[in-house]
């Protein structure tokens, strides 16, 4: 067993190793182009992103004009709003919020997010009157004076598959929970497992919040029977593991379980007298495949 601190390149690494050959490759694919013609003082919500279950929001645009303008994102209830009531535009709060460009390669990303949102360019020259068209609003096409028009060219991307695209998709990693727990601190040894490595090599983060230190270590088969016949010495005896730490309130461990070492066990002891009702949480994960997985 070996310390790691790069876990998540192994998940990644074991994903190459299962694939071989041609594989399919995804990118931002650009779609066709629109323009508008707005004028001064006028917003116009251009794109609207409405997430898919847990599935983060990815907002990627170029956007052109004549005049310079400023682009951001709204949240899709607050545009509404301000399309009923446009004295509300210049309360509203705009993320990833670029001001008074005449071209940009817009990005913003929202993550784990379930409200919709919308892209929102707003001309960048001064009016008593704000004008709002677009989404859910009257849009303004024509009408507008040529003198003080400002064209502009928006061309959105998708995300999507550009090559080999009859392949299957590459296998997913992520962190998934092997055991979880939240305990009162005795001043016994607490011990978690055994876990076997499937494959030759598999990381595991074990995450502790203690309210008192703690000293986290994995230990072989072999270890676990000695500190479970002699506690008395478990602290000499966790001092060969080669993962552990100590004085652990809030942190998180790395290592990598070998096949070769067999069954390892985590264990938790407090480094001292604790009082009553003194708690511990513990979480220990490994990296394995959730999606797209290979038999």
């Amino acid at each position: 067993m070996r310390s790691s601190k790069f876990l998540i390149l192994s998940g990644l690494v074991l994903s190459a190793a299962v694939f071989q050959g041609q594989q399919k490759t995804y990118d931002w694919v650009p779609q066709e182009p629109h323009s508008y013609r707005i004028g001064p003082g006028y917003a116009s919500g251009v794109a609207v992103y409405t997430p898919r279950g847990a599935e983060a929001i990815h907002v990627r645009l170029d956007v052109e004009a004549r005049q310079p303008f400023s682009v951001g994102v709204v949240r899709l209830e607050d545009w509404n709003h301000a399309v009923r009531n446009p004295d509300r535009l210049s309360r509203l709060d705009y993320a990833c919020l670029t001001e008074e460009v005449t071209q940009i390669s817009y990005s913003c990303n929202f993550y784990a997010d379930s409200e919709a949102r919308v892209v929102v360019v707003r001309d960048a020259r001064s009016t008593d009157h704000p004008v709002v068209t677009g989404v859910a609003a009257p849009f303004v096409q024509n009408g507008v004076n040529q003198v003080f028009a400002n064209d502009i060219r928006v061309t959105s991307y998708r995300w999507s598959c550009v090559s080999h695209c009859d392949q299957p998709d590459p296998p997913q990693f992520a962190w998934v929970n092997l055991s979880k727990d939240k305990y009162e601190i005795t001043p016994a040894l607490k011990s978690y497992g055994p876990f076997t490595p499937e494959d030759e090599s598999e990381p595991v983060r074990i995450q502790v919040k203690s309210q008192t230190a703690m000293t986290v270590a994995v230990v072989s088969r072999s270890q676990a029977e000695e500190l479970s016949a002699h506690p008395e010495q478990a602290r000499e005896i966790l001092e060969r593991s080669a993962c552990r730490r100590s004085g652990v309130q809030s942190s998180t461990l790395e290592c990598t379980l070998e096949k070769i070492d067999g069954a390892m066990q985590v264990v938790l002891l407090p480094e001292t007298e604790t009082g009553r009702k003194k708690k511990a949480e513990v979480t220990i994960s490994t990296v394995a495949c959730v999606e797209n997985c290979v038999k």
